[in-house]
């Protein structure tokens, strides 16, 4: 019995020990296979890791040269500081210590389009494991300044007050701007229109009311009476210098109807007939560069402040019916129609020596706040035409009253600025022309 037992056990023994042995021969082998595929195992996970920073570095590539493009597009005129611009706004928003090296930055000018196109390589952590040290990625974007048709008169303040610390000619840097963004290479396209329409104690024609250009050659209709003469002439007192005296209310908040005519500025207690007439007179609208250069050069400060004035003319200039007819059709819905209002004061009618828009003061009934109620009316009026008003107060001697008065007058809070230093008005000015050009990304 003892033998037999032995012998049963004895293939017992020799089974596991054969398990152990295989063991002990295929440990070795596994252990070697999964050190191997360790690096692969992890190098593959961490790709999925590597391939998602990439994509967040492509994002911030695509953001940047957006930014940079339409920054450009908006300040920039020549394709040299185009370039330039694209180059400074792009590495602000993607400053060197940012994931990824860019480089070869790449801007070309296409007409109106602006092309930018930007490399970067992002150095990976774990697809290196797979000899994979870089990921390239690449963004592009291309954007267009399209402007539509657009009319814009610019209605600015040539009071007295504005020749102050020199902020007439700051008003001169700020139209010069607001023109050289709408305009490209000092050339304006056929679809866009300027108008200047300078104002003070009232608003001065030139010309136009007579029926002639400065040239002398003919205009249109002339559309001022002419008690005193036909000759428009700023060298002599004596002669007309061009401003013209109000309609009666509510004509004064009006545009243009059939048949009206407007008086010549006269002033019959003072030997200048021309007393408080500011020589600075309206430019029509006009798509010429020069001329509109040539108008921001010579506005000239002096007179009371009678916005209301200022922006009833405005409206005049818009018009596409007489005195002036260089406006597109009020139905028209391919042309932009916009007044820029801006004033250094408070409206003021004057005092008992004032002669203004509305005539001698000692002969009015008018006080501040009708000029204030009038403005309002008038922005009212261009508004229920279609036509979209910014407003613009500058220094910071205005009133609240006024502040007020010229917020509710914009088409909207967002247009309405104040601007209280002289670099205020130049980047209000700028601000706004950059809305009007319509710059976007091109799909």
């Amino acid at each position: 019995m003892f033998l037999g037992n032995q012998r049963k056990s004895t293939p017992k023994i020799g089974w596991m020990s054969g398990i152990r042995a295989y063991v002990r021969q295929t440990g070795a082998a596994t252990a070697v296979a999964f050190a191997l595929i360790i690096p692969v195992v992890v190098g593959s996970a961490g790709m999925a890791v590597d391939m998602s920073m990439a994509y967040m570095v492509k994002k911030r590539l695509s953001h940047a040269i957006d930014a940079a493009a339409l920054a450009a597009a908006a300040v920039a005129n020549t394709d040299a500081d185009v370039t330039a611009k694209v180059n400074q706004f792009f590495h602000q928003n993607y400053p060197s210590y940012k994931i990824g090296a860019t480089y070869d930055l790449n801007v070309q000018i296409i007409g109106e389009d602006i092309a930018v196109d930007v490399k970067a390589d992002y150095n990976t952590s774990f697809s290196r494991l797979l000899g994979v040290d870089k990921l390239t990625v690449d963004a592009s974007t291309r954007v267009t300044r399209e402007i539509l048709g657009l009319e814009v008169a610019m209605v600015v303040d040539v009071t007295g007050s504005m020749s102050w610390n020199g902020n007439i000619e700051t008003l001169k840097t700020a139209s010069n701007a607001f023109l050289d963004t709408l305009c490209k290479d000092s050339s304006c396209s056929s679809l866009v229109k300027v108008g200047i329409v300078p104002f003070s104690a009232a608003v001065n024609v030139g010309p136009y009311g007579l029926g002639k250009n400065p040239d002398g050659t003919a205009y249109d209709d002339a559309f001022v009476n002419n008690p005193w003469g036909t000759t428009f002439d700023q060298t002599k007192s004596y002669r007309w210098w061009g401003c013209v005296l109000a309609r009666s209310n509510p004509e004064d908040t009006e545009n243009y109807t059939t048949g009206w005519m407007w008086d010549m500025y006269r002033n019959s207690t003072n030997s200048n007939k021309n007393y408080g007439c500011n020589k600075s007179y309206i430019l029509p609208l006009t798509s010429s560069y020069t001329d509109i250069k040539n108008k921001i050069s010579s506005l000239y400060a002096s007179g009371n402040t009678l916005s209301n004035l200022g922006m009833v003319w405005g409206y005049r200039v818009l018009s596409p019916e007489a005195p002036f007819r260089e406006g597109a059709s009020w139905t028209d819905k391919k042309v932009r129609k916009v007044a820029l209002l801006m004033t250094d004061g408070d409206n003021n009618i004057g005092s008992s020596s004032s002669y203004s828009g509305y005539g001698q003061w000692s002969d009015l009934q008018l006080t501040d706040h009708d000029l204030d109620e009038r403005l309002a009316q008038t922005c009212e009026n261009m508004k229920e035409d279609g036509i979209t008003i910014y407003t613009v107060t500058f220094t910071s001697g205005i009133n609240e009253t006024t502040k007020n008065y010229f917020r509710n007058c914009a088409s909207g809070t967002s247009k309405y600025y104040d601007a209280p230093e002289q670099a205020d008005l130049i980047n209000a000015f700028v601000a706004i022309s950059r809305e009007l050009s319509n710059i976007h990304i091109k799909e």
